[in-house]
């Protein structure tokens, strides 16, 4: 009886741990999971360079989807669990390239993950005039945006405003929840 129970108690372990394993977001098939070290070695062995890294955020360039872009990795500030990754495309001055851009992996992303939970696409310029939109993309006052709920976690794209006077940037944010939640948990510890 006492084998039964033990061998019972192991099993329901294993099953556990391989669903908490699972239940995780996953970045080109890497969990987001773990800590800042073994995460991004992982991007580095998928062939991504490190460019730049401070403090709970690293930053890489390399391949997505066939496309150069940076990426960047989050961590908990002790650097214990990542918990999100952001995928962000060349600037462009140009709205059409943004919406031609976002519209594509919005189409992917409805491809692999159903219909988005939310879509707000509103760019209040009355025209079609490329400067009147990219003047609202730098006054940040475009909503352009879709988000999908997976089983592990969240991903969102959007179009936002870039660093750079008059231009917009495509970004795309995959949030593990589980890792979310603990760096909540932990920040709630903090206050």
């Amino acid at each position: 009886m006492k084998n039964l129970l033990s061998t019972l108690i192991a099993v329901c372990i294993t099953v556990c741990s391989m669903a908490q394993t699972q239940d995780h977001l996953s970045f080109k098939g890497i969990p987001i999971t773990g800590t800042m070290t073994s995460f991004c070695q992982q991007l580095k062995d998928k062939g991504f360079t490190q460019i730049d890294s401070d403090n709970n955020i690293t930053l890489f360039t390399g391949d997505f989807t066939g496309e150069t872009a940076t990426v960047g990795v989050v961590a908990t500030d002790d650097g214990k669990n990542v918990f999100r990754v952001g995928v962000l495309f060349d600037p462009s001055g140009e709205w059409n390239t943004l919406e031609n851009t976002y519209d594509y992996y919005k189409k992917l992303y409805t491809r692999k993950y159903g219909e988005p939970k939310i879509s707000i696409e509103k760019n209040p310029a009355y025209t079609d005039s490329n400067a009147l939109k990219m003047a609202e993309v730098h006054q940040g006052t475009v909503v352009w945006g879709s988000a999908w709920e997976t089983k592990g976690g969240t991903i969102e794209i959007s179009i936002e405003k870039s660093s750079e006077a008059f231009e917009g940037i495509v970004v795309i944010r995959y949030s593990d929840t589980q890792n979310v939640e603990a760096k909540i948990q932990s920040d709630m510890d903090d206050i």
